[in-house]
């Protein structure tokens, strides 16, 4: 053996420091690739500044370029207004701004063309100076305010013509419209004035006949003309004039009520003044009569609107109105009676005690019920508010009735439940309790027919089963006649006679296939008319018989073309001559 060499820990020392050195420009290396190959992550156009990038500044007025907003769009042409030519981006900068300031354009013109000169003229006012279509935009601008200018002279000549009535020359006017350049004057604004003047001309047609039938003066033709000028239609300029004249009929109308009124003619004085508006300037005896007249209209109202129906607080209230009206105009002249105060006051007092009647009753008790049934019973025969005491009555009557006769039913029910023949007895005796005229009488007859239709059913059941399993073996007459035993009105009988119709159509289809197949093959040997014949022989309402006719005319049709052919060839056809027509064939 050779000498020990001898351990030099220096040795190791300097490998593991070429390891480390190794290993961590191999790291480094890794980590400059990554970052050489990465993609740049992508600015926030929320936060662009002209102090970023260029690349970034394209990217934002391009992606800002393509969203069509107009905020988007002047934010991008900003972005790319003042790079210098030397840039080496100017041209694609120019591009993106000549794209967004023509998008930004063009809906500034969508704007104007819509009637929203101001925002048009605002938008397209941010384009940048010094750009290429700065130019053409204030170009632009300038014929929408020269286009708007026009239009707005038109419309004042033409809104003057209509209010003089002069029709031919507002015709003019509104074709003057139509030579506007703009969309919104030669489209919108002629539509509108256009319908502005058919609205004016019939309104003027209503104004006209109103005058004519104010012109005699009688009560009638005022109280008729003022109803029919209060129709006109507001959008119209005649509405102005109809409403002096409405004022001027009104007050002689008034005029003429209130001398009814002092003769004693209570009621045509009110009917009278009915279509005379509210107003402040009337006197103090007028306005108790307009008052009144209002009053008994809204009287009126609550008993049409409401009879017969649950208590309203809307009626109440409308009633209250009228008694008010009709004692203040009682306070101001005593001597004269008020029409219909007494009934009003009559239907309030009803109407109240309806109205806690039908409140007390929502709590859905018997003795509720009955309490505001006795409420109701005191609406005397002759009050407004009788139809609708008696309706609440008869609800109310119908409630405590169900309350009475629903455990009733709910036995029935329960003994019903069990499905066997005395249960079902015995829950139509339990059902049968409800009396007739009952709130509940057909809601339990309707019960007592599905209980009675389960046990004709649990009795004709095995009858109906006894005939399937009959006809399962082949036997369809005895089937048939055993299904007959379920007699008609049964609930199975429906039933039952469909499964009989199917059995008859199988057994005629059995009997009759044999002669209408005997029938085809003398056909197709070329003897048609006893083929005919046989067939003949299935009657009518047998299963076979509409395909046996189908054949019997298909056969007669080919028969006649072949005694056709020899007709034409001069023999003689069984129809003509006294041979046997099958020997014939």
């Amino acid at each position: 053996m050779g000498p020990r060499r001898q351990f030099n820990p220096w040795e190791w020392v300097w490998l593991g420091l070429w390891v480390l050195l190794l290993t961590g420009s191999g790291i480094f290396s890794g980590w400059a690739l990554l970052w050489l190959t990465r993609i740049p992550p992508l600015p926030d156009c929320e936060q662009i500044t002209p102090f970023h990038s260029a690349r970034d500044l394209l990217y934002c007025a391009e992606t800002q370029a393509r969203s069509g907003d107009p905020n988007s769009l002047v934010q991008s042409m900003l972005l790319t207004a003042n790079w210098p030519k030397t840039h080496a981006s100017y041209d694609d900068a120019q591009e993106i701004l000549k794209d967004s300031s023509e998008q930004l354009l063009v809906l500034a013109n969508r704007w104007a063309q819509a009637g929203k000169l101001e925002d048009a003229v605002q938008l397209a006012g941010e384009i940048p100076l010094h750009t290429p279509l700065r130019k053409p935009a204030q170009a632009v601008i300038y014929e929408w305010r020269e286009d708007w200018s026009q239009g707005e002279a038109i419309e004042a000549e033409l809104k003057a013509a209509l209010a003089t009535q002069h029709w031919d020359l507002a015709r003019d006017h509104l074709q003057q419209l139509q030579t506007i350049k703009s969309d919104y004057w030669a489209n919108t604004r002629h539509l509108h004035w256009q319908r502005q003047m058919q609205v004016e001309q019939r309104a003027w047609e209503k104004l006209q006949t109103a005058e004519s039938l104010a012109a005699s003066g009688q009560p009638e033709e005022l109280h008729q003309a003022i109803a029919l000028a209060r129709t006109l239609d507001l959008r119209s300029q005649v509405w102005l004039t109809a409403e002096q004249q409405v004022d001027q009929w009104s007050q002689t109308l008034v005029d003429i009520g209130l001398q009814m009124w002092d003769e004693g003619e209570q009621d045509a004085a009110i009917a009278l003044v009915s279509v005379v508006p509210p107003g402040s300037n009337w006197s103090g005896a007028a306005q108790d009569l307009l008052s009144l007249s209002w009053a008994q209209h809204l009287a009126q109202a609550a008993h049409t609107e409401h009879a017969g129906l649950r208590p309203q607080y809307g009626a109440m209230v409308q009633l209250m109105e009228a008694i008010g009206a009709a004692e203040q105009r009682g306070q101001a002249n005593p001597a004269k009676a008020i029409p219909g105060l007494a009934s009003w006051r009559q239907q309030l007092a009803d109407l109240r005690r309806l109205q806690f009647g039908a409140m007390v009753a929502s709590l859905g008790q018997r003795f509720t019920y009955q309490w505001a049934i006795h409420q109701a019973e005191q609406v005397e025969l002759d009050r407004p508010r009788r139809l609708q005491g008696q309706t609440l009555i008869a609800e109310w009557r119908g409630n405590i009735e169900r309350i009475e006769d629903r455990p009733t039913l709910r036995r029935a029910r329960a003994l019903a439940r069990s499905g066997t023949i005395p249960a079902l007895e015995a829950a139509i005796a339990q059902a049968e309790e409800v009396e007739l005229g009952r709130a509940l009488r057909i809601e339990a007859q309707t019960l007592v027919a599905e209980w009675r239709s389960e046990i004709q059913v649990i009795e004709d059941r095995p009858i109906l089963d006894a005939a399937v399993a009959l006809a399962d073996q082949g036997e369809l007459r005895e089937a048939i006649a055993t299904a007959r035993d379920i007699a008609p009105g049964r609930a199975l009988h429906s039933r039952a006679q469909g499964l009989i119709a199917d059995w008859t159509t199988t057994i005629q289809v059995a009997e009759d296939q044999p002669i209408l197949d005997e029938a085809k093959n003398l056909a197709y040997a070329g003897s048609l008319t006893a083929a005919i014949n046989l067939a003949s022989q299935i009657a009518p309402g047998r299963a076979l018989h509409s395909e046996a006719r189908r054949a019997i005319a298909l056969w007669q049709a080919e028969r006649a073309y072949i005694w056709s052919i020899w007709e034409a060839e001069g023999r003689t056809t069984p129809a003509s001559g006294n041979a046997n027509a099958s020997e014939s064939e």
